[in-house]
């Protein structure tokens, strides 16, 4: 738990997340003032460079195995990525791939998609019966349900998704985010210590 305490504490003192998509936005966030980094792309030919370029830099490495090319959506790839990659922790919308990674001592966030109250109740509902060490809600433009889920479910919440402005950082902030993450380059350059 005393990586996660790190990340938390890092996060918490720097809360913009750079999501990377491509080894050129990896190479960017490297740059940045960014304490951590979602990697929402690359490929099983790409994610070892960028994974080393970022924690070379000092950055926390997420991988959200949904979107990576080349990696099966099991085990088999969790444990890949653990061995291969040694990101800090492993982002999906599938609670098996992240039991997975628990089990190989990475931190876990669930990527939950609102699109109206039936989909945040059901993802209460999920997530109370699987909970994950973090929360990544999208849009992150919903203060409301960013409220909701952190008065209802225990671990902290990251709001991701059109998250483009700095008054975007700030709703989420107000309403209970612990971070936002954004593909916005220029937010990761913020000034929020």
């Amino acid at each position: 738990m005393e990586r996660r305490d790190e990340f938390l504490k890092a996060v918490h003192q720097r809360p913009v997340i750079a999501a990377a998509r491509s080894p050129e936005d990896a190479a960017e966030a490297a740059k940045s003032r960014v304490a951590a980094v979602f990697l929402l792309g690359g490929s099983i030919l790409t994610l070892p460079e960028m994974t080393q370029a970022l924690r070379c830099a000092g950055k926390f490495v997420f991988i959200h195995l949904d979107l990576c090319e080349g990696l099966g959506r099991d085990a088999a790839a969790v444990e890949w990525c653990a061995r291969t990659l040694r990101p800090d922790g492993l982002i999906s919308t599938r609670s098996q791939l992240l039991k997975a990674a628990a089990g190989q001592g990475m931190m876990t966030i669930h990527r939950l998609f609102l699109m109206d109250s039936s989909s945040l109740n059901g993802g209460i509902r999920h997530l109370a019966a699987n909970p994950p060490d973090l929360i990544e809600v999208l849009p992150g433009l919903v203060p409301k349900a960013i409220t909701r889920l952190r008065e209802t479910l225990e671990p902290p919440v990251i709001a991701g998704g059109m998250v483009t402005e700095e008054k975007d950082v700030a709703q989420a902030l107000g309403a209970g985010a612990l971070a936002v993450s954004s593909s916005e380059r220029a937010l990761w350059r913020m000034g929020l210590e």
